[in-house]
């Protein structure tokens, strides 16, 4: 081991006052690793973007973080808890949000505000237990919070992208969750829809006081991040 993995392995540890905390993460898929003793450490209540190319580690990042992916070597630690099998995970999952890039609706029909309450799943209701009065409550505080409580009876299918998008986020808000995980939220949407999400995000950010970890491709749509994170061959560029 170099000095200088010595020093970073010394300095970085769990603390409970942070959202995220890498220490020495090996991890990737088959006999390649994505991520070669990464440590990174990222403190609750900041809006944190993650940048960097195709293929640098972005979506596996996130995944390690949702307890998907279990690295190599190393650990991962969320809100203060590192996690080392599946009850740590679960314990996780059910405090993160997670947004992923826009997605075709599915063919089903399905409400705006149906689609909402699964996210609630596994917190307030599952197999043997239904959704109570509550949870639609707040299926409906939600999509009035991201700005469309008006199209809670809509079929999603007819939303448009920037809709559907808000209509994700307040899936991943219905949680109450401590940290909000986005993958690209801009992705295919058009210039205007891109900065309307945008502000709409930081806007929540200052609102709900939620640690943010949004992964983009870049700053085109106007972020303004606490703290910027580059990764870049199988480790940090920041």
């Amino acid at each position: 081991m170099s000095s200088a993995d010595l020093l970073n392995d010394l300095t970085v540890r769990p603390h409970p006052d942070d959202a995220l905390c890498l220490q020495a993460v090996t991890a990737g898929y088959g006999s390649q690793p994505v991520f070669d003793r990464l440590s990174l450490q990222l403190q609750c209540g900041r809006i944190v973007g993650v940048l960097g190319p195709n293929g640098a580690g972005k979506t596996t990042l996130l995944r390690l973080v949702l307890g998907l992916l279990a690295p190599v070597s190393g650990t991962v630690a969320v809100l203060g808890r590192e996690l080392r099998n599946d009850a740590d995970r679960a314990w996780a999952r059910l405090r993160i949000g997670y947004v992923p890039q826009i997605q075709s609706p599915t063919a089903l029909p399905i409400t705006v505000a149906d689609s909402v309450l699964l996210g609630r799943w596994g917190r307030s209701f599952r197999f043997l237990k239904r959704p109570s009065r509550e949870d639609r409550e707040v299926v409906h505080e939600t999509l009035a919070l991201v700005g469309i409580a008006e199209l809670a009876e809509r079929d999603l299918a007819t939303l448009s992208g920037g809709q559907r998008q808000r209509a994700a986020l307040a899936r991943a808000l219905v949680r109450r969750p401590r940290l909000l995980l986005m993958d690209e939220p801009t992705t295919y949407l058009d210039r205007e829809a891109q900065r309307e999400l945008v502000h709409l995000i930081e806007r929540l950010h200052q609102r709900l006081h939620i640690t943010t970890l949004v992964v983009t491709h870049g700053l085109e749509a106007g972020w303004r991040f606490d703290r910027t994170v580059r990764l870049s061959g199988g480790g940090l560029d920041d």
